[in-house]
């Protein structure tokens, strides 16, 4: 008898065991890591709640931890091999801190093609759509993204195009370096973002091209108060998982994934970004220490006449390069009339 009882209630247990809902048995962890702070807007405004809309429309049974600020690894050109070697399941990345790995980003950072973080990211994304952009087959892309425009900022009045001849500029970028050239100043690099408020108040140089969340989130505001608001490109980034840790996920689970990520996480990212640049910008603007240069259309056009060189020349620099222009114009013209 007691063999029977015992046989019994093995059985219902397992019966018991079987009849249970799918969330206790198959709760999917992933390991969102980054060297971001978690105060940083990209994580407290766009990936955070992102991770508790998956939770919340799978039962939790999709469960994203996220360890900000380097809780599993703090060096920003490391990201990508830990997501390839699967030390973190997703991250952030900046293409650019791994040279030669992504080459046909930089069509992002050329000058003069929009000023708006929200088109620029929905447009890189799409030439990554379209399969124009190399360096991704290895890793599962969920959101390619553009940091909010990039504007020339200065230590020192501007007077106009020429006022900037010999002046000390930092960049960051081969296409930087060019603009740069061809606005008559002196490129200067090698000067990491963290040591540019730095290097402004050692009269090091007079000024950087930069965009506005950086300038307050890295304290440029105080040293650099003269903004030519003129749209210089932009940074290209990259939110990115580990391929076999995506295809080994659940297929109801990944559906619910696959809906959350790419076009409709880039545009939360995108308007993420302009509105950190847009508050950096206010708060400068309402200190009365600022003076923003807003050029009119005959100050314009001597921009446009002076960087045109550097727009004509990428596309022969580059294989598909002027594949690659034309595609953007298109795709930023998709997401203008998508928005």
């Amino acid at each position: 008898m007691t063999m029977i009882r015992l046989g019994t209630a093995i059985l219902t247990a397992a019966l018991l065991a079987a009849s249970q809902p799918a969330a206790a048995q198959d709760t999917y962890k992933l390991r969102l890591g980054t060297f971001l702070p978690p105060v940083s807007a990209l994580v407290k405004k766009t990936l955070t709640p992102w991770a508790e809309t998956l939770r919340q429309e799978t039962n939790g049974r999709l469960d994203i931890q996220i360890y900000p600020g380097g809780a599993l690894g703090k060096n920003p050109a490391a990201q990508l091999k830990l997501v390839k070697d699967g030390i973190i399941d997703i991250t952030f990345v900046v293409p650019s801190y791994t040279p030669g790995e992504f080459p046909d980003n930089e069509v992002i950072e050329l000058p003069l093609t929009s000023s708006n973080a929200v088109e620029a990211s929905m447009a890189l994304h799409g030439l990554y759509e379209r399969g124009l952009l190399r360096g991704y087959d290895d890793v599962k892309v969920l959101a390619l993204l553009a940091t909010p425009v990039y504007n020339l900022h200065l230590r020192q009045p501007y007077t106009g195009v020429a006022s900037l001849k010999g002046r000390k500029i930092r960049v960051s970028t081969k296409v930087q370096q060019a603009i740069v050239e061809h606005l008559g100043a002196t490129p200067v690099g090698n000067i990491p973002v963290t040591q540019l408020a730095e290097s402004l108040s050692r009269d090091l140089i007079d000024g950087a091209l930069l965009a506005w969340d950086a300038m307050l989130i890295f304290k440029v505001t105080p040293v650099a108060t003269q903004h030519v608001q003129v749209p210089l490109g932009f940074t290209p980034l990259a939110i990115l998982m580990n391929k076999g840790r995506y295809e080994a996920m659940p297929a109801d689970l990944k559906a619910v994934f696959d809906r959350h990520v790419g076009m409709p996480l880039v545009a939360e990212a995108g308007k993420t970004f302009e509105g950190t640049a847009r508050f950096a910008a206010k708060k400068a603007m309402e200190s009365g220490k600022h003076t923003f240069v807003e050029p009119d259309d005959k100050t314009m056009a001597q921009w446009e006449a002076r960087l045109a060189p550097v727009v004509k020349a990428w596309p022969g620099q580059h294989a598909r390069g002027e594949e690659l222009f034309q595609a953007l114009l298109g795709e930023l013209e998709k997401a203008r009339t998508a928005k």
